[in-house]
């Protein structure tokens, strides 16, 4: 049986994916939280507060980052989209293992910390 399209769900789905990964979870006093993991590599974001960091339609940011804050590339998801869908795509960017083993040999940059 298939299931259901859904709405956006609970943000604790996906949170809780990166968290059992041992990915950081901060919270800003307005209510949005962002997560990372230890090498301060990516960072996905909630938003149900709307601030500087992406655009307005934007409630999950996702970046990844090379050198400081040179971003190499970003993910965004409104409100709409089934916080599952959000979950499934952190649990792939946390696996160690690559997705396209013929880029594992690839030079992959490594940041400087980002504070």
């Amino acid at each position: 049986m298939a299931r259901p399209l859904a709405g956006p769900g609970c943000p604790g789905t996906a949170l809780n994916v990166v968290e059992r990964e041992g990915w950081t979870i901060t919270h800003d006093e307005v209510g949005n939280a962002y997560v990372f993991p230890p090498d301060h590599r990516v960072i996905a974001a909630f938003l149900p507060e709307r601030n500087d960091f992406a655009a307005a339609e934007a409630l999950w940011v996702i970046r990844a980052y090379g050198d400081l804050n040179d971003v190499l590339w970003e993910a965004t998801f409104t409100e709409e989209t089934p916080t599952e869908f959000i979950a499934a795509f952190l649990a792939d960017l946390t696996k160690s293992e690559p997705l396209d083993p013929a880029r594992e040999d690839e030079e992959t940059p490594v940041p400087t910390a980002i504070t």
